[in-house]
């Protein structure tokens, strides 16, 4: 009964967590509120399973190495090479909305930890060098952590 109670309460949470995310629908990725809930959820999940998750994001730095807000082009961009580059079961959405783009990596192995970043990460930056260019796409940062390491990351 705790179970079935549980299930309707997440299923609630989430559905709220989703209202307003109608204006990136289109590229799959979801809002703040929505990523978070996902974030919270699939790092539950991992623990409770024994795999891990970890989070990919992708954020716009300025001239002092500052997150910054990333244009509308930009984010679609990354947007559109994250869903080329990630796994249908993987999250993708704003970390930080506007400015921090996120993708949950799920269910990564022990043993496969590590090569994360270097299987999505060549990928990613070819995609978006050859959509941005040099110059932007050396403005954009890469970092691939673990729930426990997102403190560090401006919200």
């Amino acid at each position: 009964m705790n179970s079935i109670f549980l299930n309707l309460f997440s299923a609630s949470r989430l559905s709220e967590a989703m209202k307003g995310m109608a204006s990136f629908s289109q590229s799959g990725a979801y809002n703040q509120e929505a990523f978070r809930y996902l974030l919270e959820s699939e790092s539950k999940r991992s623990k409770r399973s024994g795999y891990f998750c970890q989070i990919l994001l992708v954020y716009w730095v300025d001239a002092q190495g500052r997150i910054g807000q990333m244009d509308s082009h930009v984010a679609k961009t990354v947007m559109a090479a994250l869903s080329r580059s990630l796994r249908e079961t993987d999250y993708i959405g704003w970390y930080s909305e506007g400015r921090v783009v996120g993708g949950v990596l799920t269910a990564v192995g022990q043993d496969s930890e590590a090569g994360v970043s270097t299987r999505f990460q060549p990928s990613l930056v070819e995609i978006l060098r050859a959509k941005l260019g040099v110059k932007e796409t050396s403005r954009l940062q890469i970092r691939v952590c673990q729930h426990h390491e997102l403190e560090g990351i401006e919200a």
